[in-house]
């Protein structure tokens, strides 16, 4: 269990995580996309079939930079672990099916967001890429925190 100190540290953290996820997810990658800032990014196409975007870049891997292919695969995975860590972190009597829930509603919330601002494009796919990535975040935090209770 947290103490008041570690919490406060620990909500701070949360809040610099999320600062940067915004910051990612409407300006950051808008910095390669000018018309983004403005919020003329109508024209891109958004993704509403699964696995359409994920298929695309695994099956012509060599048709991407490594950069495009990176961050838009594992990218929006390994973005996603610390959310389900602070998930756990917060929230320890959260369970597994919960977690998915509450990282899937909030992932869905950035697509929403981004398709509906035009800062940003929305892929279904980025859905469940940070889904799997909260919950691997969420699984690491609590096997971790398990291991430490048991020794």
């Amino acid at each position: 269990m947290l103490n008041l100190k570690s919490k406060w540290k620990a909500t701070v953290l949360f809040i610099a995580y999320f600062s940067f996820i915004s910051f990612l997810s409407f300006v950051g990658i808008s910095i390669f996309f000018k018309e983004r800032l403005h919020g003329n990014y109508i024209e891109a196409s958004h993704n509403f079939i699964p696995f359409s975007t994920i298929g695309m870049y695994f099956l012509n891997f060599g048709s991407y930079n490594f950069y495009t292919w990176f961050y838009n695969t594992l990218g929006n995975i390994l973005l996603f672990i610390p959310f389900g860590m602070f998930l756990a972190l917060f929230f320890p009597k959260v369970t597994r099916v919960w977690a998915i829930i509450i990282i899937l509603l909030f992932s869905f919330l950035i697509e929403a967001m981004q398709l509906i601002s035009h800062l940003g494009v929305f892929d279904v796919d980025d859905i469940i890429l940070k889904t799997v990535g909260g919950f691997l975040g969420f699984l690491i935090f609590n096997l971790l925190n398990r291991t430490k209770i048991n020794e």
